[in-house]
This record gives structure tokens, C-alpha cells and sequence, in this order.
């Protein structure tokens, strides 16, 4: 039995170390901004390459609800083989080539109320030089001339899966490997409740909003009602009082 309790201990051992290391591969923030009207503001993160990077926004204040936005990446064009990489440094021509960094277009929205996407920078194997991408969004309210946008985003990054090479034997790979299927199963579903999280926070700030207009009608409509009595009252004493002065008016009494 010892042995065999020795093996489980091992294997639990093995795998909440993998389970640690998965968990630290995923990165998860949350920001919100105030988009003034005719203003825009733009926000950049870096992604390694292979990795993923998950955003979603809501407009959860402001005017009707939306807002221009658009995602763009830049990276370094691929190199041919893996050995120019480290002419980078030495050679104006690579030099160039590094710092010649091409712009894409990834999404747009026009006048959207939320809004989501899913970025996988190229790998390693596809790019020869495993250089990050910097992906940009901007947040444009320049249609707006006096109501600015409450903003809430969220960024989610995953790294690229590492199989350790000294592995002791294939079953840790296949292990790693079945762990990060389940990881980006797990990144999807985070996206979708991301998503639901800022949809409720709008709802709830429009629910606010809402609960304070009625408050406020129903308090003009009071008001109104007030001031209309008050004036009924006076114009009646007053036009009773005229009417009696003139005697077209006669109260009787017992």
C-alpha cells in the first residue's frame, strides 16, 4: 500500500503544480473610464507571441448608450528562418524590419452599446522571431457634442502553452497539454460571463437612471397639481369676491 499511496501523493503533487502554473497563465483586469464628448481616448496592451487576449465593453452611462470604437494590432512582419533574428541588432536591413511594425484592423464598432473579442497573437513557429503584438482600442466619442460615455472594459490575456522538455516521461505532457484544453474552454466561458457582468451593470445603472426620472416627473406632476390648486383657489376667491362687490352675488343666510 505504501507504494501505491506514494504514487497518488506524487501524482497530486504533479498536478496542483500544473494546475498553479495554469492559473498563473491567465490575467484578468478591469477599467473604467469617461469618455468627455468629442474626445477619445485609447488604451494598449502587450501580447506575447502564441498568446490570447479576450476584451469586451459595455457603455453602462451617457446619452443613448453608445459609443465608436475599434481594436488594431501591430506586430513585426515573419522572417524567413529563425537565425535573421539574430541579425536584428547588427544589421540596419533587420533593424528595419523590426521596427517596421505593420498595423491591422481587427474590428470596429459604430455606435454600439457593447461590444467583444478574441485575439491570438501569431506563434512562435509562424513568425520565426517571437516577438509581442501590441493591441490597441479606442474608445471615440467625437459624434457626441455635450453628453460624454461612462466606459467599463474588460482584458483578459492567456499565455501560450510551455511543455516543459525534461518531462520525466509523456504522461505530464499529455496532462498539461489536456489542461490547457480545459483552460480555453475556461477562458471562452470567463469571456461570456465578462460580457454578462458589464450587460448587468448597464441594466443597473439604467434602472437607476430610470427609478430617478420617474421620482422626478412624479414630483413635477405634484408640483403642478399644487400650483394649479393654488391658483384655482385665488382666481375663485377673487372673482367671487368681484361678484359680490358688484351685488350680482347674494349669500343668504338663516
Amino acid at each position: 500500500m505504501r507504494p501505491l499511496c506514494r504514487v497518488v501523493v506524487l501524482w497530486a503533487l504533479v498536478l496542483s503544480t500544473v494546475l498553479l502554473h495554469s492559473s498563473l497563465a491567465v490575467r484578468a483586469a478591469s477599467y473604467g473610464s469617461k469618455i468627455e464628448a468629442g474626445e477619445a481616448e485609447c488604451y494598449t496592451e502587450v501580447v506575447e507571441a502564441g498568446g490570447t487576449l479576450g476584451f469586451t465593453f459595455r457603455v453602462t452611462d451617457g446619452g443613448s448608450f453608445d459609443i465608436n470604437a475599434d481594436l488594431k494590432v501591430r506586430s513585426t512582419p515573419p522572417v524567413d528562418v529563425i537565425g535573421q533574428v539574430s541579425r536584428f541588432h547588427f544589421n540596419a536591413h533587420f533593424a528595419g524590419l523590426r521596427d517596421r511594425q505593420r498595423e491591422t484592423v481587427l474590428n470596429e464598432w459604430q455606435r454600439a452599446t457593447e461590444g467583444s473579442y478574441t485575439y491570438t497573437a501569431p506563434s512562435v513557429l509562424e513568425t520565426r522571431h517571437g516577438l509581442p503584438s501590441e493591441v490597441t482600442v479606442c474608445f471615440n466619442n467625437s459624434f457626441s457634442t455635450v453628453s460624454p460615455k461612462w466606459i467599463r472594459f474588460n482584458i483578459i490575456k492567456r499565455d501560450v502553452l510551455e511543455v516543459d522538455p525534461d518531462a520525466v516521461n509523456k504522461v505530464e505532457s499529455e496532462m498539461e497539454e489536456e489542461l490547457h484544453r480545459y483552460g480555453t474552454i475556461l477562458f471562452s466561458i470567463a469571456q461570456d460571463a465578462n460580457l454578462l457582468q458589464l450587460t448587468g451593470e448597464a441594466d443597473r445603472v439604467k434602472l437607476n437612471s430610470l427609478s430617478k426620472i420617474m421620482a422626478a416627473e412624479l414630483a413635477l406632476n405634484v408640483l403642478v397639481l399644487l400650483t394649479m390648486a393654488v391658483y384655482q383657489y385665488f382666481s375663485l376667491s377673487r372673482f367671487l369676491s368681484r361678484q359680490a362687490q358688484r351685488g350680482k352675488i347674494q349669500i343668504a343666510t338663516k
